[in-house]
């Protein structure tokens, strides 16, 4: 980190250490790697231009491609392939595996002093971090955006300050190794808490204030116990430089005795029918033909996107639980529980005299401590395997849904209709495998792309309009590969690379190549 840089994010590290535990700690250098625990996988490249590291946001690139940092990007990148290269598929991989450039190192808008990082928009102040947008003084974190500021070793939070190691938020202020948390502010080590102010080591809570151990205490025993058990973790941190998960100080076995929970998932209708209708629509727009049913084609929408794993829980139901999505994936599987589970079970607590110290916490958590990757808040209909919805209908075997309709193998579907084994796609609709992009409009397999629309295999492009195989460009129509073509040239050509993807998917079921491979020498 350059000196300016390294000046700013050491005052805003005291400033939020300060206001979390009342004391400023050491320097960001002693405590750097723990605060890099919860990162998602990127990839790190070298440049072909400057051999300078270019960081990706998403671990999907081959190695065999050619990469270049955003800011070398300059108007005479020669990207252009023959019109000859464009009969086939096979020819035309051939030809864009030897131009092909993938950028990283992308800050876009109105970015400043940002270092180390990718996909990083109208933000100031980040080091080491991957999709931030609208948010200053963010460190080691991913996926923060809406004015989100002092934020350090978290991730996938919108609007939250003061933040330390908080992963899966909105709308919070001051917490602390705390997940799964929604309007609230002053938690630490706590887990699926909504509307909750000052908690510690509390778990499935709603609408409350001063809990320890789940029990909620009065207001002035609360400041006091709060401040005994904080001095205790602030010994550790600067002792040991690192303190341990919320998920490591809980017990891996359950009670001997199960508490008894009723609780039940509302009942919004689990039909394929709907699922299959829109992607069929979706599909038919996109490839000009029926497509097989979307059962068979599970395996291919669910690569380079984050798919579901179905777990039983201690009570005989069933939870849904994010593959490779970090630490959110990595809940306790004897502990989890589905989100209605978890607001039932949050009723019970700690005995008073459990609270003395957080030794004597840590012995009672395995009778408190249960947890959920679901939320389901809003007017839902029809979702199945499908952990976190928000006014959502018809999701099929998607992590979350965000006033979202008919989605599938889709991993962050925000504002967003009709898109099937998506990545993070926001106020889109017609989409087949598209990642990291906003407003898209009947697009397949884009990649880090805004504002496009009938478009195919693209990477960090914005404004196109009926192109294919476009990389880091702007304002094109009628392009192949970057090459200008007239309307009917590229209109005949398009189609008859449509028409071989369609064959290919309907004879083996899937794509072999896709938007991180069709760039890279094979």
């Amino acid at each position: 980190m350059v000196g300016g840089l390294n000046t700013v994010f050491e005052k805003s590290w005291r400033d939020t250490t300060r206001v979390l535990f009342g004391r400023e700690l050491a320097g960001l250098e002693k405590y750097s790697a723990w605060l890099s625990e919860y990162l998602l996988p990127t990839t790190r490249r070298k440049s072909r231009v400057s051999g300078r590291e270019v960081i990706l946001a998403k671990d999907a690139y081959l190695k065999s491609a050619k990469f270049i940092s955003e800011d070398e990007l300059t108007a005479d990148r020669d990207y252009a392939i023959s019109i000859n290269d464009m009969k086939d598929m096979d020819s035309l991989v051939r030809a864009l595996s030897e131009k092909a450039e993938y950028s990283g190192n992308r800050y876009l808008g109105n970015s400043a002093f940002v270092e180390r990082s990718d996909v990083v928009l109208d933000s100031q102040y980040v080091y080491n971090s991957t999709n931030i947008e609208q948010s200053s003084h963010i460190y080691n974190s991913y996926m923060m955006r809406r004015a989100s500021k002092c934020v350090f070793g978290s991730g996938y939070t919108a609007a939250g300050e003061h933040l330390i190691r908080v992963v899966g938020g909105i709308n919070l202020r001051r917490c602390f190794e705390s997940h799964v948390v929604t309007d609230s502010s002053d938690l630490y080590f706590s887990f699926n808490c909504e509307g909750v102010h000052e908690a510690l080591f509390s778990f499935g809570q709603k609408n409350k204030k001063y809990l320890i151990g789940n029990r909620e205490l009065p207001k002035d025993k609360y400041r006091q116990l709060k401040s005994k058990l904080l001095a205790e973790v602030v010994e550790k941190l600067e002792s040991e430089g690192k303190y341990p998960s919320l998920y490591s100080l809980c017990p891996e076995n359950l009670p001997a005795v199960l508490p008894k929970v009723s609780a039940k998932r509302p009942d919004v209708g689990m039909d394929m029918a709907p699922i299959e209708k829109g992607f069929a629509n979706t599909y038919s727009i996109l490839l000009k033909r029926a497509p097989p049913s979307i059962t068979k084609l599970e395996k291919w929408l669910s690569r380079n996107t984050c798919d579901v794993d179905t777990v039983k829980t201690a009570f005989g139901s069933e939870t849904t639980i994010a593959k490779n999505f970090g630490m959110l994936s990595e809940i306790p599987r004897k502990r989890a529980v589905t989100v209605f589970e978890s607001l039932e079970l949050g009723k019970l607590s700690l005995d008073e005299s459990e609270l003395e110290s957080v030794e004597s916490i840590k012995r009672g958590l395995g009778e408190i401590a249960y947890f959920t990757s679901e939320y389901w808040s809003g007017e839902n209909r029809n979702i199945f395997f499908s952990p976190i919805v928000l006014h959502s209908t018809n999701i099929y075997k998607g992590f979350e849904a965000t006033y979202s309709e008919n989605t599938s193998h889709t991993f962050m579907s925000l504002h967003s209709k009709f898109v099937y084994g998506c990545g993070r796609i926001i106020d889109s609709q017609f989409c087949l495998k598209c990642y990291n992009s906003v407003y898209l409009n009947r697009c397949f397999e884009l990649d880090s792309c805004i504002k496009c629309s009938d478009s195919y295999f693209c990477h960090n492009s914005e404004g196109l309009q009926d192109c294919m195989f476009c990389f880091n460009t702007k304002g094109k129509r009628h392009c192949i590969g970057n090459t200008q073509l007239s309307k009917d040239d590229y209109m005949k050509i398009r189609d008859a690379l449509v028409g071989q993807m369609a064959a290919e998917i309907g004879k083996t079921n899937g794509l072999k190549l896709d938007i991180y491979s069709i760039g890279a020498k094979s």
